[in-house]
């Protein structure tokens, strides 16, 4: 069978080629390349023109509300990468129900055949999105701080991120100079460049944040959700919407650089990453609290300075205690990235919808 696919970005096909990675792949042109299953061949191209004639017809996007423009397709599907879905359940439905799929990193509070859920697909998208895959990994020994973190001051489009704000403060409290908040000089042209608001150019940052992590023993990682977000009110809408980000990548990257991270987000996500095998330093300290296990993580961490005396010395310590674990971080992202385990479910998904 021949399967057209047409796109417009690498936000709407990343999760697809992510599926069809260890199959044959061939490029045509510019715009058009192919990948060969023993049974199909899937072509995508930014023209319809060169789709038309293959036995299915998909269009592939992320802009969930542009679904209904679409016209002379057997099937759409719909990725949702990034971030959470902000449509309400009635129209989700309404868009799966007419046989249409989405392929998403982000949960809904509903169960539908059509939906595909998996929260790593975020993990893919940004790990090439941002260029990670580009980034050599170097191991320093020398540590000038305990606790590294990026932290801002609760403001702005942060209104809604006080959870930050209290758990780095109780960090303060039990740090005091051995916490220290990785930031840079401000002047004009970076204040107008790097908001999303203007020229979005914030996202530059990420792949050269593990300058920064490199000189900390451990590093704090806030997720952009907080332990039950949207888990609070089931009449709103976007109850039991979770998602990772860029942010969980980079805790789980760096683990090459022998970099430790405490993860703060949803507790729902970071048992499903527990599951899957991978390891924050707050894992060790880890109930059901997970605010609880980022303090008592910190609090162990100040005890081996008191005891060791030099970050460094925290840090070699550390690394005979649990560098097998980072280790093993490194190998499960490592096959996770090369071989998706479901990638048959997809495509069968793909081709013959529920």
């Amino acid at each position: 069978m021949k399967i057209g696919f047409e796109y417009r970005s690498y936000e709407d096909c990343a999760i697809v080629l992510y599926t069809l990675n260890n199959f044959l792949y061939q490029r045509n042109d510019d715009i058009t390349f192919s990948f060969i299953t023993d049974e199909d061949e899937l072509i995508f191209s930014k023209n319809y023109t060169d789709i038309k004639d293959c036995d299915l017809k998909i269009r592939l996007f992320h802009t969930f509300k542009e679904w209904k423009t679409f016209e002379g397709y057997d099937r759409l599907i719909q990725t949702q990468t990034v971030e959470n879905y902000h449509e309400y359940n009635q129209s989700i439905k309404e868009y799966l129900d007419a046989g249409n799929i989405c392929l998403s990193a982000a949960s809904i509070s509903f169960e539908h055949p059509n939906f595909y859920y998996d929260p790593i697909f975020n993990l893919i998208f940004f790990y090439y999105f941002y260029g990670f895959n580009f980034l050599n990994y170097y191991q320093f020994e020398k540590k000038q701080n305990l606790l590294g973190v990026y932290y801002k001051p609760v403001e702005g489009m942060n209104i809604h991120k006080r959870h930050r704000e209290k758990i780095y403060f109780n960090s303060k409290k039990i740090l005091k100079d051995d916490l220290v908040s990785y930031n840079s000089n401000d002047y004009n042209l970076k204040k107008l460049l790097q908001p999303y608001t203007f020229f979005g150019h914030w996202g530059n940052n990420h792949i050269t944040s593990y300058i920064d992590y490199t000189t900390s023993v451990c590093n704090l990682i806030f997720e952009t959700l907080h332990a039950d977000s949207n888990e609070e009110d089931s009449e709103n809408r976007m109850y039991k919407r979770q998602y990772i980000t860029e942010k969980t990548l980079k805790s789980i990257c760096f683990c090459e650089e022998n970099i430790f991270f405490i993860w703060y987000g949803p507790t729902k996500l970071f048992k499903y990453l527990n599951d899957l095998g991978f390891w924050f330093l707050n894992s060790e300290f880890f109930e059901e609290d997970i605010e609880l296990s980022c303090l008592k993580s910190i609090v162990y961490i100040k005890k081996l300075k008191n005891e060791y005396n030099t970050n460094s010395d925290v840090h070699t310590y550390l690394l005979k205690q649990y560098g097998d674990k980072l280790k093993n971080n490194v190998n499960i992202f490592n096959n996770i990235l090369n071989n998706y385990k479901n990638s048959n479910k997809i495509i069968n998904l793909i081709k013959n919808g529920h």
